[in-house]
């Protein structure tokens, strides 16, 4: 199986950033994919995935959907990308959320999810930052097909750190540490 990343949109998200995306996942994680795609249709968001109590979106039901239409097409990895704000069941809201592949050495697909929603500085009433928004969702990005990898969270000064606010997202590097990239390296190495 080709080591590729699909970048799946659910819902409507502005084209300019999956292109952005693309280039940064391909620059941040060479020597681990081969290539990283962008799929042209968007998964469409339904009734059944919101809650209107909350006015968010659940991050379970979408990584379900996002995993079904995953595992038909066989994909490596597959990264949904939505602009709608997303909780977890025990959380107020996530920036992401991720299934490990069950199969033998993490060989099969995997999927993940990143809401671009509260990355951006206009959810806090801040002027834009275009260049600081790209840099929060490739993080995020990184992190979340990092647990698809097999990393878990990581104390380290490592992207795979926990992140429980912006804050926290905006001080953890953009890469791995050196432990999860060896991690990573014989994930790789087995996969050959």
């Amino acid at each position: 199986m080709k080591r590729i990343i699909y970048l799946q949109k659910l819902g409507d998200v502005e084209p300019g950033i999956l292109i952005q995306l693309k280039k940064d996942l391909k620059w941040v994680l060479k020597g681990f994919i081969d290539s990283v795609k962008n799929l042209p249709n968007p998964i469409p968001l339904t009734d059944f995935e919101y809650d209107p109590s909350r006015r968010q979106y659940n991050a379970s039901l979408l990584l379900r959907k996002l995993i079904e239409y995953t595992n038909k097409k066989q994909y490596f990895r597959t990264l949904g990308i939505i602009d709608k704000d997303i909780f977890s069941k025990f959380l107020n809201f996530v920036f992401g959320v991720a299934i490990i592949p069950k199969t033998h050495f993490l060989k099969g697909p995997g999927a993940s999810l990143i809401s671009i929603t509260r990355l951006r500085e206009n959810f806090y009433r801040r002027p834009e930052n275009k260049a600081l928004f790209e840099l929060r969702i490739l993080k995020e990005a990184v992190h979340e097909l990092g647990h698809t990898f097999g990393l878990e969270h990581c104390n380290n000064n490592c992207v795979m750190k926990f992140s429980n606010s912006l804050a926290d997202t905006e001080e953890k590097p953009a890469k791995y540490c050196q432990s999860c990239s060896y991690k990573l390296k014989k994930l790789f190495l087995s996969m050959k």
